[in-house]
């Protein structure tokens, strides 16, 4: 018998609650929890940057809340939520400011907080629009692919907080690979995709219909299904906007529960793949003596330096291009990993960030670009990233013998009962929850005069 998603989830809440080493899966578990519990639904907007994403949650909110125009960039995330209008700041340091309605834009488009120098975690916006009445949290996220690397970031880390995605494309534009590799990601924690192509206002009815067919037949490979949800529309005009909302609130009344545990139940696999790879690693270290311990760190150090100076090299001759740099960076993730099995005789997992070598960089005197530097900063944020954990890791070792014992006794039993929970999720028939995004029809034929 299949086990509900939420009781799966409990428990591995209560594996994660033992150690001080997976309190960040905890948190994200506790918030999974919670949403499953009050049926809070997360819907981004997402996609390529420059597709009108922010202009098409103001045309579904019926209300001129986010800045837009030829210039604007969304720079940070933006939340918004059913209340009395109003607007507020969270930064990286933890403080919340609220801040006057219209001065949003000083935090959220590129131009004004140019690289988030500001240090602003998300925007949080309040709307009495009645869209979000019943526990939407609509969300417009920075677009991937600009010139503005820690957009995209920003971009691909909140893609694990989504239930549902409107994934956002436009006329003007074929699908490229950019969208492609994003969309591939979401679906790995998203259960529910409205798909959106927008500026329908600038083609006539025959080219539209044939863009419209050629996204349906390659969006439908992408997501393996045999169908999905397109909507034409002109968030400009707001021509076709109330059919993709007709759809959205049809989905909130109806399955909102199916949508929030799907998802939760894919961001689980996530959450338990990245918890187990810290448990058997703190499992490991707890064996080791402390000269084990240093001569083990030597030599992955060791392997570090010998990573960065071939880094180093292959940026020199690879420096203007963006692909090569991207398979090298995924090059190393690999030797890394096969590093920690041999070392420390795990599978050590990473939780892989986007890093778009496409846009950024340095123009050199010749006009080519020179991604050498973000190149070689995204490597040492691997590095780093592997050094942390594996010295918190070690913070735990106490020199009492029976204390360890019990510690690696302790472990042992947490690490079968995480297996056995994740085998499980794997088992869970979460596709079928991907929430029939087929019984609707492929698209809707809109007039767009």
């Amino acid at each position: 018998m299949i086990r509900p998603i939420i009781e799966i989830t409990k428990e591995m809440k209560e594996i994660f609650g033992h150690y001080e080493l997976t309190k960040k899966e905890l948190k994200r578990t506790e918030e999974l929890i919670d949403k499953i519990e009050n049926q809070r639904i997360t819907i981004s907007v997402i996609g390529q940057f420059k597709r009108g994403k922010s202009m098409l949650v103001n045309a579904m909110l019926g209300d001129d809340i986010l800045p837009i125009g030829i210039v604007p960039v969304t720079a940070v995330v933006t939340t918004i939520e059913h209340g009395e209008r109003a607007a507020t700041v969270r930064f990286n340091n933890g403080i919340i400011k609220e801040i006057p309605f219209d001065a949003m834009s000083d935090y959220i488009n590129e131009q004004s907080n140019s690289d988030n120098h500001l240090g602003v975690r998300q925007v949080m916006v309040y709307s009495p629009a009645d869209f979000l009445d019943g526990g939407i949290t609509l969300v417009d996220t920075p677009g991937v692919g600009s010139v503005h690397q820690k957009n995209t970031d920003e971009a691909y880390a909140f893609v694990k907080e989504s239930d549902a995605v409107i994934f956002m494309l436009s006329v003007d534009s074929p699908i490229n690979q950019i969208e492609v590799d994003f969309l591939k990601n979401a679906k790995e924690f998203a259960s529910k995709f409205y798909f959106v192509v927008n500026k329908i206002d600038t083609i006539d009815e025959d080219d539209l219909g044939d863009y419209v067919a050629y996204c349906t037949e390659l969006i439908k490979k992408l997501m393996e299904v045999d169908r999905i949800q397109l909507f034409p529309v002109s968030a400009k005009k707001k021509i076709g906007v109330e059919e993709l909302k007709e759809a959205v609130r049809h989905d909130c009344e109806t399955t909102v529960r199916d949508i929030i545990e799907q998802s939760a139940g894919l961001k689980m696999k996530d959450i338990g793949a990245s918890a187990l790879s810290q448990i058997m690693l703190y499992r490991t270290t707890l064996q080791m003596t402390q000269k084990q311990f240093e001569y083990t760190f030597d030599e992955l150090e060791k392997t570090f330096d010998d990573l960065r100076r071939e880094a180093e090299e292959y940026a020199e001759h690879f420096r203007s291009n963006p692909r090569m740099l991207e398979a090298k960076l995924n090059d190393i993730r690999n030797s890394l990993s096969a590093e920690v099995s041999r070392l420390f005789r795990i599978d050590y997992y990473y939780d892989i960030t986007a890093v778009d070598f496409y846009r950024g960089g340095k123009v050199d005197e010749d006009g080519r670009r020179d991604l050498r530097e973000d190149f070689i900063n995204a490597v040492n944020d691997i590095f780093d990233e592997l050094e942390q954990t594996i010295k918190s890791v070690f913070m735990f070792k106490e020199e009492n013998t029976y204390t360890v014992t019990q510690r690696i006794y302790d472990v042992n039993k947490l690490t079968r009962r995480l297996v056995r929970l994740k085998t499980e999720l794997e088992r869970t028939p979460l596709e079928q929850a991907r929430i029939d995004a087929n019984k609707k029809p492929e698209f809707r034929k809109v007039n767009c005069e």
